[in-house]
């Protein structure tokens, strides 16, 4: 009986999946052109000019650590190189602004099987996305770095806690300043929970890293509860330095 109703559910869904997909098609967030796979957010033309860390691996793993430049940041993992103006854009803005939470999940498992392919288990006991200040998180409907945390966690099968790191302020967006005002932007603006004194190693999930400013701040945070902690940094983007 409990098959058959399943069978059924099934059915339904996928016949109004159908519909919904006829009168509303699943458009490329870049190129704006209908594409079939409904777990995309891009088109395959445009999936095939993404940015992907590959080739460059190292280099941006480097480069994020040498921006945070804290000896308790011991690794880093990222998905792409970010460039302003391309798919990359697209996504993280859809990610941001468009509510499109599955695209971040949907990334997130794609970081960590990346992750999978090329290393053993992450020994780290816990993931936690950089928080949004909560009026923001009440205007947007969700914080983009714990969708991608989700996604994350499914895939390393490392839990996600949300309720470690608070953002107290809410400030500036960080786009439009230069690396200093960002630093002075975000200083004192996080609030770590005592519960991180009894953890050993945890990572740290955001959606782009530009300067470092906002996860070296969070940093500095942690390492005021404890001192040893190991972190890794896992973020989908990383603006590749000319």
């Amino acid at each position: 009986m409990g098959s058959t109703f399943r069978e059924v559910f099934r059915q339904i869904n996928f016949r109004f999946d159908l519909i919904f997909n006829l009168i509303f098609p699943r458009k490329c967030v870049h190129c704006n052109l209908e594409i079939e796979n409904k777990k995309s957010q891009v088109c395959f033309g445009c999936e095939s000019e993404i940015n992907w860390s590959g080739p460059f691996e190292n280099e941006l793993k480097n480069q994020i650590l040498q921006n945070i430049y804290i000896q308790n940041v011991q690794s880093a993992h990222c998905l792409f190189s970010f460039s302003k103006e391309g798919v990359e854009q697209s996504l993280i803005h859809g990610l941001k602004y468009k509510d499109s939470k599955q695209t971040g999940i949907n990334l997130g498992r794609r970081l960590g099987k990346l992750i999978i392919e090329k290393e053993k288990q992450q020994d780290i006991t816990c993931l936690i996305p950089v928080p949004i200040y909560h009026k923001k998180k009440f205007d947007r409907g969700y914080n983009q770095a714990e969708s991608i945390a989700r996604g994350l966690s499914s895939e390393l099968n490392i839990p996600m806690r949300n309720q470690l790191l608070k953002k107290t302020k809410n400030t500036k967006s960080q786009t439009k300043l230069t690396k200093s005002q960002r630093g002075r932007n975000v200083e004192n603006t996080f609030h770590a929970s005592p519960e991180l004194s009894k953890i050993e190693a945890i990572g740290i999930v955001d959606d782009v890293l530009t300067t470092g400013a906002t996860i070296r701040e969070i940093c500095k945070e942690i390492i005021k509860v404890n001192k040893t902690i190991e972190i890794t940094i896992f973020t989908l983007g990383v603006a590749k330095h000319e």
